[in-house]
């Protein structure tokens, strides 16, 4: 563990890990501490429906070229490029990206990423990404929506 600041850069990733088209880059990972990496989804790729041991924070890029979109509480959320979205420990949530445009997500743990974990809620073979239907009508993740 470390215990002095110290400074990560971009192109010298700890890790990365390449699922389908979409690489995962961890920057950080640290036990007992944090631990923060970037994803960039492409079109119409998700996360399934799961939680984690800690809890999360997510930034979406604003550079992205579409919001993301998250679900919990049975519905789908749009997190606009800019914004961030807390998801407290144990909470079920899944990420999907739009069907044309994709972001790219900054995500930080409580603790390392093994700390972390992901632990499914549902088969991640019968979850399905947002649709386009569902991409116009979801809410807009604002903290009055949610109160």
């Amino acid at each position: 563990m470390n215990t002095k600041p110290y400074i990560t850069y971009s192109s010298r990733p700890l890790e990365t890990q390449q699922i389908d088209s979409v690489i995962s880059k961890c920057y950080v990972n640290e036990a007992g501490q944090v631990s923060f990496g970037v994803i960039d989804y492409v079109p119409g790729w998700f996360i399934a429906l799961h939680h984690h041991h800690t809890w999360e924070l997510i930034l979406i890029d604003s550079s992205s070229a579409g919001p993301g979109y998250i679900f919990f509480g049975g519905q789908w959320w749009r997190a606009e490029p800019g914004s961030a979205v807390f998801i407290p420990k144990g909470f079920p949530h899944a990420w999907s990206s739009g069907n044309d445009k994709g972001f790219k997500m900054l995500w930080i743990y409580e603790g390392s990423h093994e700390e972390a974990g992901r632990l499914y809620d549902v088969d991640p073979q019968t979850f399905r990404p947002i649709t386009q239907e569902e991409e116009k009508t979801a809410l807009a993740f604002q903290a009055k929506a949610v109160r």
